[in-house]
């Protein structure tokens, strides 16, 4: 039987125990209300506003840091940076002395695996499997309990360790520190653009060099040849400059580019050269690369398709062969007749050899140039300027020959509210992913483009209205029916976009109006309740 008194025990114990806890969460209450006293909240929501506009990585982590002591109450701060395959120290707060040799750590697949399971705060025992078992006791000594990863994209810039007088595992506190680290993923996002950027005027820099060394090396037929930018047509130039500079009668250069079919370029040979389509180019020149000067009387093969070759050129009034490969992945030979004393013209030849590679890598140079900075960094597709050039084109193809164009302008509907539920990074993987269903909806000859933001735009010449509508309600669909997998959402999440079209030249005469009225119609769908595609009609405002 139970005493009145072990009752009394027991009800007095329950008493204390209860008030325990009620000081507990009165002290944990006055803590999260003396952080927010502390924030200075205007101050914070300008940190968010402007990161991403100014993006100066060393200015926005600084003040990251000073609001993890100031306002959030960490005591204790230390952030490893990765550079080169290491995590190493980069700043630390709290801590007495600091080997920096303590904290380098190799960035090994297990830990980046890790990192990436989570980008919110985390207790710091979710790293003890991935991390060196002294780099792990020394953190759990220091008194370090968290930490949390700044990420881009897949490429991590750093991770903070930290150890705060408040409950690091309250909702608030994780949402206020996945902020801060959403300053930092966009301030890294910046420099990383301009770091791209910075690279690719180097490209440019070094393209122009080599175009003014080129243009005052030589007075010749090929100097007409340095601004010229496409890698195909570039040969054919080149042929008739050869045979320019070496005053040749005759010539024929057979050549195959890399992954494409033979071509065969000639100078004064009535019609093409009957060279068969099967030739084994690479067996050719294998023949003559040991040989400087061969006459085509004096070549005999086992191989019938390289015996109809050479009779060929010599049915064509040619004399000589020699190997002659422009570039490596452009391997050719070329016969010739004329031009005086045949070894002469052989060795004309290799003194031309050096600056013909010159002008085809120049070429090629500024068409991988060209390529990068007509791209979309995010989605991979064409970016706005890309496009503007390209609809100009179109426009006046569609002029020249009398043919309809459609074009199409469209945007997610509710990104907005995608991003602050989830962060940016969020609705860079939906624009990411987005943009792998565009590629994989359109024909061969359109053109799809990332306009700006989450608007994007195709191009479909000779499409009517008829065509256009089937597109656009065919892409609505393909969008709307699309999980997108994003990395803090339990569950995918669905889409949908607006779209507006309009058709050349029914709705305009430039690509001024074209997007006008494009705009116009995607303006009409969003105010009839989003998830529409409608055509530009007359009398949309």
């Amino acid at each position: 039987m139970i005493t009145e008194h072990t009752l009394i025990f027991i009800l007095v114990c329950l008493v204390v125990l209860l008030t325990l806890v009620l000081i507990r969460r009165i002290s944990d209450d006055r803590k999260r209300l003396a952080v927010l006293r502390r924030l200075d909240l205007e101050e914070f929501a300008a940190l968010l506003q402007a990161n991403s506009r100014d993006g100066v990585i060393g200015q926005v982590a600084a003040k990251v840091s000073d609001l993890l002591k100031q306002s959030f109450g960490c005591e204790r701060i230390l952030f490893l940076r990765k550079k080169r395959g290491w995590l190493r120290h980069n700043y630390s707060h709290g801590l007495a002395k600091v080997d920096r040799r303590d904290f380098r750590l190799p960035y090994t697949k297990d830990l980046g695996e890790c990192l990436r399971a989570d980008y919110l705060p985390r207790c710091l025992f979710h790293l003890k499997s991935a991390l060196p078992g002294d780099t792990y006791e020394t953190l759990v000594k220091l008194g370090f309990d968290t930490f949390f990863p700044i990420y881009w994209r897949d490429n991590l810039y750093g991770v903070y360790f930290i150890r705060s007088t408040l409950s690091t595992r309250e909702h608030s506190f994780k949402s206020l520190v996945a902020s801060l680290a959403q300053c930092l993923s966009a301030a890294y996002h910046v420099k990383w653009h301009e770091s791209r950027n910075e690279d690719l005027q180097r490209k440019l820099s070094t393209a122009e060099t080599e175009t003014r060394r080129l243009q005052s090396s030589d007075s010749s037929a090929m100097i007409k040849l340095v601004r010229h930018r496409n890698p195909e047509t570039i040969v054919a130039q080149i042929v008739e400059a050869i045979v320019s500079e070496l005053q040749l009668e005759r010539m024929a250069f057979i050549y195959r580019p890399a992954n494409d079919e033979l071509r065969v370029l000639t100078h004064g040979i009535s019609g093409a050269t009957n060279v068969p389509e099967t030739l084994r180019l690479s067996s050719l020149i294998s023949r003559l690369e040991d040989k400087k000067l061969v006459r085509l009387n004096d070549l005999k093969f086992r191989d019938e398709s390289l015996n109809k070759a050479i009779e060929a050129l010599i049915d064509g009034g040619l004399d000589y062969i020699t190997s002659y490969s422009l570039a490596p992945q452009r391997e050719g030979v070329l016969a010739w007749r004329g031009g005086g004393e045949p070894s002469m013209v052989r060795d004309r030849l290799d003194l031309l050899r050096g600056r013909v590679g010159d002008l085809i890598d120049n070429a090629e140079s500024f068409v991988r140039i060209e390529e990068l900075s007509y791209t979309d960094n995010l989605t991979g597709l064409a970016n706005q300027r890309y496009f503007l050039r390209r609809f100009d084109e179109e426009i006046s193809r569609a002029q020249r020959y009398g043919r309809k164009l459609a074009f199409i302008l469209f945007d997610l509907d509710e990104l907005k509210a995608t991003n602050d539920t989830y962060g940016h990074l969020a609705g860079d993987a939906i624009l990411k992913q987005l943009g792998e269903i565009l590629r994989n909806s359109i024909r061969s000859i359109d053109v799809v483009a990332r306009y700006g933001g989450d608007e994007f735009c195709v191009i479909m010449p000779e499409a009517d209205q008829e065509t256009c509508r089937r597109f656009m309600k065919r892409l609505q669909n393909a969008i709307s029916t699309t999980k997108f997998r994003i990395d803090n959402a339990d569950e995918p999440l669905r889409c949908t976009v607006s779209l507006g079209g309009a058709i050349f030249p029914d709705h305009g005469d430039d690509s001024r109006q074209m997007i006008h009225a494009a705009d116009m119609a995607l303006l009409k769908a969003k105010e009839s309740g989003r998830n529409k595609s409608l055509v530009f009609e007359e009398d949309t405002p």
